[in-house]
């Protein structure tokens, strides 16, 4: 069992960072070569297993990280290494490197990915040339991304989803994804460049490039070995995961909104979720009992050999020295002590495969050497004890001693006269039995962790049951009040016809009346009789006159009043037009949603009556559970009449204030 490897990189200082604090010192002080501290934090010292700083290169990077990698995958071991920081602390650099610049395997900038790929494939073809071609491999390579906790294939043009399964042989794996097989390293680096332009990237007042999701790059390396003298077939497979993850950010420093705080709210919670993780199986190591949450989030459900299982892993944390971003720094540096903690059970991985008469031949000569070696140790042990009869008494105690020797051999399982291929043949059997053994134990830990998930599940599906109730109660509350509502509907439409026919009658009586513009036409026409009048005769008719008034002066107020010159306006007022139907839909439309209104107030009304009656029966149900279990306390009954007393009141409380008192309640009768 081998720790989890830390490793520790300090990028140089940004030319942002450097406007906002003002300074070039570092907020990460070196105390030794894997030893550093932030005195503006106030934090204990930290300890890794390497540290980078500021100078520190990418091909140093490689040869403290990538090469051990590369070499325990060579050999069957699974291997994963994790970059892990704030956003923009420099994890995809050191991953990928300059983004969009790579130029080949001169180009010192490349990153861990690229650099792995050239040693991977170095490796492969020196073993296959050392073998003389009794060593094959065949590389595969993946390529997904976990954006908004939904995993995306980003070889797959349309970018599909995927999903996680699990499987009793296969363990955990994506479905449906992507695999390419790879033969060199710029294949495998155009597959992998080609997923990197799919990634969800946007940029951040933190971050021109900041990744917004996280990335696993999948390596299965497979070696077929083939031993000349049984024809047998060992396979050997490890899987490599290069994980890129998202950067953790403050929305007050990375000023995101819309659907760039939605994103950081995601990558915050996984990482979150990666933490107490890691939380978790580091009281694990130190002999509490805890429940691992992997499948609280998709990344750390994937990587789950990962943490704590079968793998070799290693972390970059990747930090700033900025002393603006000293806070982020020491929580990535706390992160990065408590997963160094954790302790992985790395194995090899391989089988040994061939056809059955094979198989059979291999056994059957394995039990003839061990028949062979039985009886020969058989007769030696009888030539030692008739020599020893012979000889006398004076070869008594070296006889004792032989046969001591042969009783203490035979406790432990060996025979004691055993040539070099019988001990080969036996050692070849302990192997294959223990790693039975073992298997089975995995086997049977899985299932174990497989049994409590699933009472996990059950539990959250009994919860989602009681809310499913809930919200059938408030629906059959809601149709209440529709049923009632269209009732009054049925009332407020028939009104709304009556008014509709009042309307049309009225505007019937207002088209028979004559129109006004007719009006002013023909008071026109009597005001141009009445001058004609006037002229020709300089007098009205005496019949026409008030009583006092003259002819002059009444001719005179006549022609003030309607004289030609009175403008439109004033005609209008004089003769104000009555408006068009236009006002009576206006005040019909008023009357629909003063009525709709009306509605939605009562449906109101009747959800608060449902609510408030619920949890009067909630309550009601507390009471009657209270008094049931105060009974059975007074009448010295027994534990299972409480608890099936507090289940059934429990099954039938719905609001989550009562059944928080319930389970107080309960819990002070239980421990009675």
């Amino acid at each position: 069992m081998d720790n989890i490897q830390v490793f520790m990189r300090i990028r140089p200082l940004s030319e942002d960072e450097f406007r906002r604090d003002r300074t070039t010192e570092s907020a990460v002080r070196m105390l030794s070569e894997n030893t550093v501290s932030i005195p503006s934090q106030r934090t204990e010292n930290f300890t890794f297993d390497f540290v980078g700083n500021e100078d520190c290169t990418q091909q140093d990077v490689f040869e403290a990280v990538g090469k051990r990698a590369v070499e325990q995958c060579m050999q069957g071991y699974n291997g994963t290494i994790f970059a892990y920081g704030q956003t923009g602390s420099g994890k995809t650099f050191t991953m990928q490197g300059a983004r969009d610049e790579f130029t080949g395997p001169d180009d010192e900038l490349r990153g861990l990915i690229p650099r792995c790929f050239e040693y991977l494939f170095a490796r492969i073809a020196e073993e296959e040339a050392r073998s003389g071609g009794r060593v094959k491999y065949l590389c595969k390579a993946s390529y997904i991304e976990i954006y908004n906790e939904t995993i995306y294939d980003l070889l797959d043009p349309m970018m599909r989803t995927c999903a996680i399964r699990e499987d009793i042989k296969k363990g955990i794996f994506i479905d449906n994804v992507s695999e390419e097989t790879v033969q060199d390293p710029n294949e495998a680096y155009n597959i992998f460049m080609r997923g990197a332009h799919s990634r969800h990237v946007s940029a951040t007042s933190m971050n021109r490039e900041s990744s917004r999701s996280h990335s696993v790059l999948m390596l299965v390396i497979q070696s077929l070995t083939q031993t000349e003298d049984t024809g047998l077939t060992e396979i050997r497979e490890s899987t490599f995961n290069l994980v890129d993850l998202a950067g953790s950010e403050r929305q007050k420093l990375a000023n995101t909104s819309g659907l760039r705080l939605k994103e950081a709210a995601n990558i915050n919670k996984s990482l979150s979720t990666l933490g107490n993780v890691i939380n978790s199986l580091v009281d694990i190591g130190n002999g509490k009992s805890r429940h691992v949450n992997y499948r609280d989030s998709k990344l750390t459900f994937l990587l789950r050999d990962s943490l704590g299982g079968n793998s070799v892993t290693i972390i970059i944390a990747n930090v700033s020295p900025a002393v603006c971003n000293d806070a982020e720094t020491a929580s990535t540096l706390r992160f990065a002590q408590r997963a160094k903690m954790i302790r992985n059970k790395a194995v090899v991985n391989h089988d040994m495969q061939g056809n059955v008469p094979q198989l059979q031949a291999e056994i059957q000569r394995l039990k003839q050497q061990l028949a062979q070696a039985r009886s020969s140790s058989a007769e030696n042990n009888s030539h030692n004890n008739n020599s020893n009869n012979a000889n006398g008494s004076g070869r008594n105690a070296g006889n004792t001693n032989t046969r001591e020797q042969a009783a203490a051999n035979a406790r432990l399982g060996a025979p004691p006269f055993v040539d070099s291929a019988s001990q080969h043949a036996a050692q070849f059997i302990l192997l294959l039995a223990m790693r039975k053994l073992k298997e089975s134990e995995r086997q049977k830990s899985r299932y174990a962790e497989i049994v409590f998930e699933l009472k996990d599940s059950l539990e959250r599906h009994k919860r989602q049951l009681q809310q499913q109730r809930l919200v059938l109660k408030l629906t059959k509350a809601e149709c209440q009040a529709l049923r009632r509502s269209a009732s009054e509907t049925y009332v407020s439409t028939a009104e709304n016809m009556a008014l509709r026919e009042e309307i049309t009658l009225l505007q019937s009586a207002l088209s028979a009346q004559p129109d006004s513009a007719e009006l002013l036409i023909e008071n026109m026409q009597l005001h141009e009789e009445l001058i004609e009048m006037y002229s020709a005769n300089q007098s009205m008719p005496a019949d026409l006159l008030p009583s006092g008034v003259s002819s002059k002066d009444a001719l005179l107020e006549l022609d003030t009043l309607i004289s030609p010159k009175t403008n439109t306006a004033s005609l209008i007022k004089s003769f104000p037009i009555i408006p068009d139907d236009t006002v009576y839909k206006g005040l019909e439309d008023r009357i629909k949603q003063t009525q709709h209104d009306i509605n939605d107030l009562e449906l109101q009304r009747d959800k608060l009556e449902f609510q408030i009656g619920s949890i009067e029966e909630d309550w009601q149900y507390v009471n009657d559970g209270a008094r049931e279990l105060a009974f059975v306390a007074a009448a010295a009954g027994g534990d299972e009449q409480v608890d099936a007393i507090i289940e059934r009141t429990l099954d039938s409380i719905v609001g989550d204030q009562a059944r928080e008192m319930w389970a107080t309640i309960s819990s002070m009768y239980a421990r009675k």
